[in-house]
């Protein structure tokens, strides 16, 4: 226990770069958009998704929204209840209302008119990756061990699933890395392994090829752990938040998790890299919820959990 080693007050704002300016190519066919990639991996601007059409280039999505909620629940309180986090994902959507969430989850945001009434129809079994995008601000939490108790608590309201749960773990633990620690993220699996997260296992080898989940292989824990596992990839092997951006687009699938989580962890090791301007002028124009606020949101979370004997 101590001083956070790596603090970083640009968190929720790199989520949330890193999920606007990816999201115009989710799950998008290279072979059937391959000026799109070109376009992109310009990087001069935010690239509107071809057919998303109601989320414009330079808006962010449930990615950065959850995680803007769970990181308010952890200002509150260092552990939060599943039904804290619950309600915090509610206000944060209803002060906000936005697309980008996954339809049955947005309709039932839509839809309530209280926490309870969310609480009520929630069915809580997806192994998507949902409860493991919205886990980076976990990792502020001081040990391993409470980071892993908070990240399933957090995801047991929506994701509760081996896959679900897991996959939220080792994002949340991988952030505890970058945060807490100088370990190298080249030694993130043997890492996770100690702390006892038995998903590490699966990261020994390198991701390759688009970020999906692959319901036939009876050994595939759903897009969750497979987003995990590109993550961590990620993060040992590349050196910087542009070359992880250009090798997720190059791999495809579920590009706006993938980089709003890995920006959101790697940022605390490459605090000083200069990156395209536009990514923060262009972000969330003319709206309440846009840099300033994450920026803002990022220094009160550091804040808080900067000295871990307060904790």
């Amino acid at each position: 226990m101590g001083m956070m080693k790596n603090p970083n007050p640009n968190m929720l704002l790199r989520i949330a770069q890193g999920d606007a300016f990816a999201m115009g190519f989710e799950y998008v066919k290279p072979t059937e958009h391959p000026e799109l990639l070109a376009e992109m991996l310009k990087f001069e601007r935010y690239v509107a998704h071809p057919t998303h059409l109601s989320v414009p280039a330079g808006t962010y999505t449930d990615d950065t929204q959850m995680s803007i909620a769970v990181a308010e629940a952890l200002i509150e309180d260092p552990r939060p209840s599943g039904v804290a986090f619950a309600a915090h994902f509610f206000e944060a959507f209803k002060r906000d209302p936005r697309d980008g969430y996954s339809r049955g989850f947005q309709k039932l945001l839509e839809k309530s008119t209280d926490l309870q009434s969310l609480l009520n129809t929630i069915v809580p079994d997806s192994n998507k990756n949902g409860a493991a995008m919205r886990a980076v601000p976990l990792g502020v939490l001081p040990s391993p061990l409470m980071v892993m108790q908070v990240a399933e608590k957090q995801a047991v309201m929506t994701h509760n699933t081996p896959g679900g749960i897991q996959s939220a773990q080792a994002v949340a633990l991988m952030s505890h890395l970058a945060l807490h620690t100088d370990i190298h993220f080249a030694d993130l699996p043997l890492w996770g392994d100690d702390q006892d997260c038995p998903i590490f296992k699966r990261f020994s080898n390198d991701w390759e090829g688009p970020v999906v989940g692959n319901s036939k292989d009876p050994s595939d824990l759903g897009v969750g752990i497979n987003t995990a596992h590109a993550v961590c990839t990620l993060l040992r092997s590349e050196n910087s938040l542009m070359g992880i951006m250009r090798k997720l687009l190059e791999w495809g699938g579920d590009t706006d998790s993938v980089a709003s989580i890995a920006w959101g962890i790697a940022s605390a090791r490459y605090p000083d890299e200069i990156l395209p301007e536009f990514l923060e002028h262009c972000l969330e124009p003319g709206r309440l919820y846009g840099p300033e606020f994450l920026k803002s949101l990022g220094v009160r979370l550091m804040e808080r959990y900067a000295d871990e004997t307060n904790v």
